[in-house]
């Protein structure tokens, strides 16, 4: 997988492009029907199963159902529920059908949901009895909407249900899929995280999820080789509502991986699931990284199936995956690098061409830039900066904002991340923090072959005296105290020095740390803008979204209450 570095500007191999006219809908269908009576999905807490061919079965029946319903070509259909068999379904039924499908978070607020309906209009929106009566009071009163359909038995809310959708049974040699244009056609709008705003409404046509399968099968042949075992059964734990989730979960289905999956995290079923089912594969986040690495249950079971981890949405330090792979035995943690903007994948770490601590090198198709914050001038090997990816898979654009989209391209092209990150003489990238994250000090920005390394998010860096400071790097250094459980780093408003690192720390059991101690470690490792001179604040758990990232925005809350108790 040849990546070359030409004028400041790393990039992935070539690829050969998706024809325009194809549709991701019947690329899926033909992937389920040739997938047969393999077993697709396991229900970790229920045991239950389903085949390829249910799957497809049930799929047709419901397209069909909606179709005559009313659902029409372009319309919108929203999704809000945990991992369940109903989510995989009525995701491929809307596709088949052609229509657009919107996925929200379980966990949004009534005004976060108002707002996505006001963005997507959707025609009708699938819910389950733990969203429900979010959906229907956040939709009752819209005209666009015509139906609700619930997942389940339970009549909790005025609903059409689900299971009567499913019964009538279609033949599905006779079914045909509604046609698309490729390259134009929306097949979903994904909310952006959300963790800095409100969630914007990211278009992403069929080619971008038909290249990105593309890519997944390159990925999962590639390391084939490395692999102990001929099948691969996959544990999926990320929120299937999550982009990160969403694709990579009917990218793997499309492959013909047997997946086991979870509703939730909790510590001994995601332990108990991994030995049960001889788990090899699956999807991780840092903050579960971080579990794997320190929490004493672990070492209580047989992990040894365990052959390989994608890690994803935030990045992962080099000791912390050190420490995972020592202790469990795992033979490749991969990073990856990427934004729903850009349909997730830009950079990956492939088994083999590894290095700790780094999100890999380009995907293929993608070229990647490092710029200047303040001069916007291309950056070298080694030199931190925001990220800015150009990339096939890019989105259609932000659906209702056409503005805030043309904002994120810059005039070559690229979109501009926010991440703030490095690439060495290889062309491997290191994500450092977000922009918007760093902490800044006296005016100085503080916080290597090919290979990217995030650093941070650009608006998440604090300022202090001019000085920039990457939380995610105190982070990183923090988790590595035998203490310390789980921690986040926000800036706390000083006047004279503009923000001071403040850390929220989350004490391992029985731990019997005091705050003046974990200030001294950090002053002993760091430079002394990056010092915790805003202080420790220990608390029971850190604020996360469903996909691992830390909500920056809830500290910042917490950081106000407690400066206001002090008054």
């Amino acid at each position: 997988m040849a990546v070359s570095i030409h004028n400041n500007v790393v990039s992935g191999p070539e690829e050969r492009p998706i024809p325009a006219h194809l549709s991701y809908g019947q690329f899926l269908f033909d992937k389920l029907k040739a997938g047969g009576n393999k077993i697709a999905q396991i229900s970790a807490e229920t045991g239950e199963s389903v085949t390829y061919q249910n799957i497809l079965q049930n799929s047709v029946n419901l397209a069909v159902a909606l179709q005559e319903l009313g659902l029409q070509k372009g319309d919108v259909v929203s999704l809000s529920c945990e991992n369940r068999f109903e989510f995989t379904v009525a995701s491929l039924a809307v596709i088949f059908a052609g229509g657009v499908l919107s996925t929200l978070n379980v966990t949004y607020s009534p005004g976060e949901i108002s707002h996505v309906f006001q963005i997507t209009k959707p025609k009708f929106i699938f819910t389950s009895p733990i969203t429900a009566q979010n959906m229907y009071d956040c939709s009752k009163d819209l005209t666009f909407v015509k139906n609700l359909i619930l997942f389940g038995e339970y009549d909790i809310v005025p609903a059409v249900f689900y299971n009567d959708l499913v019964k009538k049974h279609c033949d599905i040699d006779d079914f045909a899929l509604v046609d698309v244009n490729g390259a134009e056609d929306t097949v979903a709008v994904m909310c952006s995280s959300g963790t800095t705003g409100l969630p914007k409404g990211v278009m992403l046509t069929h080619v971008n999820f038909l290249t990105l399968s593309a890519h997944m099968k390159y990925y999962l042949e590639t390391s084939q080789q490395k692999r102990k075992h001929n099948v691969i059964t996959a544990l999926s734990l990320i929120p299937w509502f999550h982009a990160y989730g969403f694709i990579t979960t009917l990218a793997v289905m499309c492959l013909h991986v047997e997946v086991v999956f979870l509703v939730r995290f909790e510590e001994e079923q995601f332990l108990e699931t991994i030995q049960k089912y001889k788990i090899n594969m699956t999807t991780i986040v840092p903050p579960l990284a971080v579990f794997l690495a320190k929490h004493p249950l672990v070492s209580k079971y047989d992990l040894s199936s365990l052959n390989e981890m994608w890690c994803g949405a935030a990045p992962l330090s080099k000791e912390i995956q050190t420490l995972v792979t020592k202790r469990t035995g795992i033979d490749f943690i991969k990073q990856g690098y990427g934004l729903t903007e850009v349909t997730m994948a830009c950079c990956v770490d492939l088994v083999g061409r590894s290095k700790a601590g780094s999100c890999g090198t380009p995907a293929p198709g993608m070229k990647i830039k490092v710029i200047d914050t303040e001069s916007g001038k291309k950056l070298g090997p080694n030199e931190e900066g925001e990220l800015c990816i150009k990339s096939p898979l890019r989105m259609k654009g932000y659906l209702g904002d056409k503005a805030s989209g043309d904002a994120m391209i810059d005039e070559e092209g690229y979109v501009k991340t926010g991440d703030i990150g490095y690439y060495d003489k290889e062309g491997y990238f290191y994500i450092v923090d977000r922009l918007k994250e760093l902490i800044k000090y006296k005016g100085f920005q503080s916080n290597k072959e090919g290979y990217f390394y995030i650093v941070d998010r650009l608006k998440e860096l604090i300022k202090y005296k001019g000085f920039q400071v990457a939380p995610a790097e105190l982070e990183s250094l923090l988790l590595q105290h035998s203490a310390v459980a789980d921690c986040g780093v926000v800036g706390r408003p000083d006047e004279l020095a503009g923000e001071l690192p403040v850390a929220f720390v989350v004490k391992q059991p029985e731990a019997n740390i005091q705050e003046q101690e974990i200030i001294d470690y950090v002053a002993k490792k760091v430079s002394p803008a990056k010092r915790l001179r805003g202080g420790v604040i220990f608390v029971d758990e850190i604020p996360k979204n469903q996909s691992g990232k830390i909500l920056r925005r809830e500290l910042r809350k917490m950081l106000s209450a407690n400066i206001k108790s002090k008054l």
